[in-house]
């Protein structure tokens, strides 16, 4: 049965007392109590919003059970919105109140829609939702202590030097991390000899006839040497070592081949 809670029916528009009286009817031989209460629309008068409660639980412990209104349609019309946890409009996506709603301008379709979608929750529903306030509160538990995981953020050039130390003091390693990190640490120090190196080059375009030199690469003073051995005797070197490689490769401690004549030298 349906129990309304402060419900004039003699303030209620037409369309939702014959609504509520055929639902009141539809309800009378049901053993199940659903709870009924009435709201106005602030905008129009004649439109109303019923809402239905399960009357077991407090609107805290379990929200509505569903919605039923008379309101907008299409254009200027006017029709009914069931609005129910029981309704899926596929019509919609999941974002919309639309998405769980369905509408009827024919008041027997639209009990109907009500009598199907307006049922009390059955336990297994109070148990999801209480599952679900359980588990939120279990997150909001374990995050308390998030931040403890900033203490394992460390540099990697710390853990270089503390893996470094415990490996010269002879510590076995019992993680396969741990065992990659100290068999890395040969190669950790190559790179960071590479980044020490600075990206500083000496020029030299080599025209044939005549020699062009600049000093650290970006200086704007040029020197047009007129033969090959004029350069300094560790850039004569780091070239013809450099001759010895493909165009527009990198030698490691050495330089950079650009093109056929072109050359960078490591200061």
């Amino acid at each position: 049965m349906l129990n309304l809670i402060d419900i004039d029916k003699t303030k209620m528009s037409q369309p939702v007392v014959e609504f509520l009286n055929i639902l009141e009817l539809k309800h009378a031989k049901n053993p199940t109590v659903i709870d009924v209460r009435a709201v106005q629309s602030i905008h129009r008068e004649e439109f109303w919003q019923l809402r239905f409660a399960d009357p077991r639980f407090t609107e805290e412990e379990m929200p509505l059970i569903g919605v039923a209104e008379w309101t907008h349609g299409n254009r200027s019309s006017r029709e009914y919105k069931i609005s129910s946890r029981k309704i899926q409009n596929d019509r919609f996506n999941g974002w919309s109140n639309e998405s769980s709603s369905r509408r009827s301008k024919d008041i027997k379709k639209a009990v109907k829609i009500a009598m199907e979608s307006l049922a009390p929750y059955e336990w297994h529903e109070v148990s999801a939702k209480g599952r679900r306030d359980a588990e939120g509160s279990h997150r909001g538990w374990v995050s308390e202590c998030n931040q403890s995981v900033k203490s394992f953020s460390i540099d990697n050039s710390v853990v270089y030097a503390e893996i470094k130390h415990l490996v010269e003091q002879g510590v076995v390693f019992k993680t396969e991390e741990f065992k990659r990190a100290a068999a890395g640490i040969p190669a950790y120090e190559e790179f960071l000899g590479r980044l020490q190196k600075p990206v500083k080059f000496d020029t030299v375009i080599d025209r044939g006839d005549k020699v062009i030199y600049i000093k650290d690469g970006r200086a704007l003073e040029v020197q047009e040497l007129g033969a090959f051995d004029s350069l300094p005797e560790s850039t004569r070197n780091s070239i013809a070592l450099l001759k010895l490689v493909g165009k527009d490769r990198l030698l490691p401690e050495v330089g950079y081949r650009a093109g056929e004549n072109t050359y960078f030298t490591y200061v």
